[in-house]
């Protein structure tokens, strides 16, 4: 797809926003095992945090691998954004500013569930590094005339 900026104008590093876009969703693909064996998945995930074997339950099963498939899906939009960060600014804004927002609520979620340290820190700090780089990126440099 084009590269070209809308309007005659540049914004911000359109190279960096496709990075970290490109980086959010390969990051993303770490949920697929958990649509494909979302019983097998929930286990590992479960030992890893030191929490033994998790409950035989349909419902655990089914939201393992729906909240995976959505995080699947969101890879597939941050990818297809990548490819044209000109055309698609508002959206990058927008997951910009979700990602910030959503950092602290991740901090809440993970810590009000008894979630480990460490997964609170992974999770609601790499969702705020996502949001802060991606907002910078595409305003590092400010607005200028092409051409």
């Amino acid at each position: 797809m084009s590269e070209q900026p809308t309007q005659g104008f540049s914004h911000g590093n359109p190279r960096l926003q496709r990075l970290i876009l490109r980086a959010g969703a390969a990051a993303s693909l770490v949920a697929l095992p958990a649509v494909i064996a979302p019983r097998l998945a929930m286990e590992k995930l479960s030992w890893l945090m030191g929490f033994g074997r998790p409950p035989e339950s349909p419902l655990l099963a089914y939201m393992a691998a729906g909240g995976s498939c959505v995080l699947l899906a969101v890879a597939a939009l941050l990818w297809v954004m990548s490819l044209d960060v000109a055309r698609h600014r508002p959206l990058v804004l927008a997951t910009a500013w979700i990602c910030l927002a959503c950092g602290p609520l991740f901090l809440w979620i993970d810590s009000s569930a008894g979630l480990p340290g460490w997964w609170v820190a992974m999770d609601s700090l790499s969702c705020l590094a996502f949001g802060a780089a991606l907002l910078w990126a595409c305003h590092s440099g400010g607005r200028r005339p092409t051409g």
